[in-house]
């Protein structure tokens, strides 16, 4: 049989008129994998960041003819499923499926369970009916408060409640999600008839988390597809999740959509930073009085990802060298350029950027009192470090110290005049390579 290009997976679920979780929730997902998404809408959903304040499902006939128009053009490999308003949609999903699986066989199929939205509201009405499709399940993704509800008795211990739900639906896998029950780390249970794994991660305190269980599943069914290994599938989709809470759209009054596109905008950037990086250390090269710049110890570019995306020194770049003046007046660039490099500038900028400062460029370059007067003379807040008040801990927390101070003091520019065994030094960032590059000229202009 002919092939797409692409293998098509399918999402069964509710549009959400504020997207943030359900059909084109998934199809962002799918997209990302490297799947191509289609979708078939069991209800219009009128709703934003503060609730659902009304559900308009199609008509049963409406959904099956939604599902084989799809399937007659597209290979369909897997499917989802979320929001199936009531029991006539249920009975129509499992004839399709049937349908599909006699023409193409076994698809993998994920349900989430989405039995209420975060306000509450029923997104399920008929959840007896609803069991059946459970049970036709490579995986099950409830929650804590879904998979009370489907065994009738409370989660005490994740593991049994995972065990429990999987003898009673009989699905391949079941994953109990543990963001809805209180504790100091987030923990999601995988099980299946032979064992269990458990994942933790941090707990994030983060309002936006609307579109969790939309995002997990179709990120599970995309990963599962393409390593066909169930445990490292659940690991991508519980990260997936988590950078997608961590970086939480805040858009709305209420409780706002995750951001699915997180992990991906941040590997987009970094792209961009290595390319300037390299143009930066073109500059460098192309300016024959940098050399006057480049302290006794060296200098180095710290470059960052957009700071609202900066989760630690992981998304810095620096020279894996340094930038070094040689015997002939020259400039070597120590490339290439790395993230996590855990240099001077480096730990700066971080220490900058998680007080709230909007820079992404940092670079050292030697004290002398002209380019302090210049910059002064020139606009930019400026603010001296005394060096012999630092506090009396290691090295690694001097960056901090001094992004500490920079911080409450608006600056852009800090400079010490060093000390016993520190030589003296300025520090300049901006937003932007290119504000660093004309400071950096400013500096060269005599």
């Amino acid at each position: 049989m002919q092939r797409d290009k692409f293998d098509t997976l399918l999402s069964i679920a509710g549009y959400d008129s504020g997207n943030g979780a359900g059909v084109e929730t998934d199809l962002k997902v799918f997209d990302l994998f490297g799947f191509h998404g289609a979708g078939a809408v069991t209800a219009i959903t009128a709703q934003n960041t503060m609730g659902i304040k009304g559900i308009y499902p199609v008509k049963p006939e409406e959904l099956r003819h939604q599902i084989r128009t799809i399937v007659e053009d597209f290979h369909v490999s897997g499917i989802k499923t979320g929001m199936i308003y009531d029991a006539d949609q249920v009975g129509v999903v499992l004839e399709e499926i049937d349908r599909m699986e006699s023409l193409h066989g076994t698809l993998p199929l994920v349900v989430d369970p989405v039995l209420f939205a975060k306000d509450g509201t029923p997104l399920i009405k008929d959840v007896g009916r609803f069991k059946e499709l459970l049970r036709r399940a490579l995986v099950i993704t409830p929650n804590a408060v879904e998979a009370s509800l489907l065994m009738g008795e409370e989660v005490k211990d994740q593991v049994s409640a995972c065990m429990k739900l999987l003898s009673d639906f009989g699905s391949r896998y079941v994953v109990l999600k543990g963001g809805h029950i209180p504790g100091g780390e987030s923990k999601d249970v995988l099980c299946w008839a032979g064992g269990h794994v458990e994942y933790i991660l941090p707990r994030l305190e983060n309002t936006d988390t609307h579109g969790t269980g939309s995002v997990f599943a179709s990120a599970l069914l995309s990963s599962y597809l393409k390593s066909n290994n169930i445990v490292s599938a659940v690991s991508e989709a519980k990260s997936f999740v988590y950078w997608g809470i961590k970086h939480g759209l805040h858009v709305g009054k209420g409780i706002g959509p995750i951001d699915p596109l997180a992990k991906m905008r941040k590997d987009f950037y970094k792209y961009h930073v290595l390319e300037d990086m390299r143009n930066f250390a073109n500059f460098i090269r192309s300016e024959r009085e940098f050399s006057k710049l480049v302290p006794e110890v060296q200098s180095n570019l710290a470059h960052s990802i957009p700071p609202s995306l900066v989760d630690g020194l992981g998304d810095i770049a620096t020279y894996q060298g340094r930038i070094i003046k040689e015997w002939d007046g020259g400039v070597r660039v120590g490339f290439p350029a790395v993230f996590g490099n855990p240099t001077h500038t480096a730990r700066l900028l971080n220490g900058l950027i998680k007080r709230g400062v909007c820079a992404d460029s940092l670079i050292n370059v030697r004290f002398d009192e002209r380019f302090v007067r210049k910059l002064s003379n020139e606009g930019y807040n400026v603010v001296e470090i005394f060096r012999e008040n630092e506090p009396t801990w290691g090295e690694e927390r001097t960056m901090d110290w001094i992004a500490e101070i920079s911080s409450k003091e608006g600056a852009n520019v800090a400079f010490d005049r060093g000390m016993k065994g520190k030589e003296a030094m300025i520090r300049i960032w901006s937003l932007g390579i290119d504000g660093l590059i004309r400071t950096l000229k400013l500096l060269l202009t005599e």
